[in-house]
Formats: structure tokens, sequence, C-alpha cells
């Protein structure tokens, strides 16, 4: 019971020592004088100083033991592979060389996994060109209009000329008129259509969502193709690779510069084969 008591009272002082506001700690900085001499350290500062270097002073008094230790006449086959550049000692590589054969299979199935990623990126392509129609694309042409007066050009209002509303105003496709607005022929849905009748803001915010959503496609488009051209191009790299690997006396070119390039660009390089008769 007494213990009981004494822990009672020691948990009540302690709640009540946390209670009161403490005193905030603060480091002391560097004084202004010496402020010069860059940030004050403090003890956890020189205890990592302290702890490196007393492991490179183990590390120097290693290695040089093993100086003092080392047999001039020492050899192992390591010696051999292994050589010391810019003061860094390396071992080379000791690899054997894949046969042309196996090399050639593994060409072989990189071309064809190539392959079937650029006829899958090619689909999704073509799929999402078709649901987009690249209508947000950059304009073959402009739409000039004409105005009599320089007064009536600062009054001027594209929607009330083409006679719809300002969130349809900017567009060169399916730009409905306000008549038909008022029929209520526009597929909305019918979400948004409660809630115009409270908010009038809800039609836009709607729209905006949907350009929103047309914006992200397109980007997903255009990362698509990107895709699919680096794709194309390892493609065939690798499919050069696997014919420069069979036979037939071949020969390297450089393609000539089109016309209107610079001079001084450098132009692709391409192989010729020497043409053999087959039987």
């Amino acid at each position: 019971l007494v213990a009981s008591h004494w822990r009672s009272i020691y948990g009540a002082m302690s709640s009540l020592r946390n209670a009161i506001k403490r005193r905030p700690y603060k480091e002391r900085s560097q004084p202004k004088a010496r402020q010069h001499l860059g940030l004050l350290e403090k003890h956890k500062d020189y205890v990592l100083r302290a702890q490196d270097y007393n492991r490179k002073k183990a590390r120097i008094k290693s290695l040089r033991e093993k100086a003092a230790m080392r047999n001039p006449e020492e050899f192992y086959f390591g010696m051999v592979r292994s050589q010391t550049k810019d003061g860094v000692h390396t071992m080379s590589a000791d690899r054997e060389a894949v046969p042309t054969r196996a090399m050639r299979a593994l060409k072989a199935q990189d071309a064809a996994y190539l392959g079937t990623k650029h006829a899958i990126e090619t689909k999704r392509v073509e799929k999402l060109r078709a649901s987009l129609h690249d209508l947000d694309g950059e304009a073959q042409g402009t739409h000039t209009l004409f105005i009599d007066e320089d007064e009536e050009e600062d009054e001027f209002d594209v929607a009330a000329h083409f006679g719809t509303v300002p969130e349809l105003a900017h567009r060169r496709f399916n730009r409905l008129r306000t008549e038909d607005l008022a029929r209520e022929s526009v597929r909305v849905p019918k979400g948004v259509a409660a809630a115009m009748e409270q908010d009038p803001r809800a039609f836009s915010k709607w729209l905006g969502g949907v350009h929103k959503q047309r914006k992200s496609a397109y980007t997903e488009l255009e990362q698509r193709t990107q895709r699919k051209g680096k794709i194309s191009d390892q493609a065939a790299a690798v499919n050069q690779q696997l014919a420069l690997m069979g036979k037939g006396a071949k020969k390297k070119r450089k393609a000539s510069p089109l016309a209107g390039e610079a001079p001084g660009k450098p132009t692709k390089s391409f192989f010729k084969w020497k043409p053999e008769r087959k039987r």
C-alpha cells in the first residue's frame, strides 16, 4: 500500500512537471567576432570528427604494417589480371567471350521482343488517335473577321458573333449555338444538369473537367508516340547488329547530305553488302 501510494504521488508530480512550460533549449551560436571561422562546433560534431580521424589513423597504421612485412618475391595469379591506374588498384574482369552463335540467338530474341512492343504501342497510338481525332492539334488555317469601324473592334464579342457561350467560343469544332443549348440538345450528365439549376457555374466547371481529361489524353498520345519512335530506333539498331553478324562481304558507307542541310552536319552511316548470286 505504501509503495502504491508513493507511486501515485510521483506520477502526479511527473504529470505536473510536464504541464509546466519549460524554457526552450537553445544552442550557443558562433560569436560575431569569430563568424569568419564558420559554424561553432558542437560536441556531436567533435565526436564524428574524432571517429573519422581515429578510423583513418588505424587504416594508415595497418597499411604501414603490411608494407613493412611485405615479401618482395611474393606472387599470386591475381597479379596477372590486376593493375594500378591513377593510384587506384583495379582487377580486370575475367569473362569468357560469348560465342557468335549464342550472341545471334540473344540478338534475335531482343529483336522479337522489340517488334512485339512496337506492335503494342502502334495499336495503342492508333486507338488514342481514333478517339481524339487530333482536334486540338495546331490549326492549319486562320479565321479572319473584317470590321468596318475601329470602335466596333474594341466592343467586338466573339461569342456573340458566333452565337454561342463564351466557354465554347474558342473551339474550332462542335461549337454549339445558344439555340441548341436552350433546347437542351446537349448531352450533359444528370448530376451536372441538376447542379446547374442551383449553381450557374456548374456547366463551366464540368466543361473545364472535360478539357482537362482531353488534355491528359493528348499528353498520353504524345508520350506514346515518342515511345513508339524510340522502340523503332532500338529495333532497327538490333536488326543491324544481327545482320552484321551474318555472312557476306560488307562496306560501311556514309549517306550524302540532303539538300538544304549545313555542310558540316554529320550524316548517318550505313552498311552495303556485296551482291551474291544465290543458287
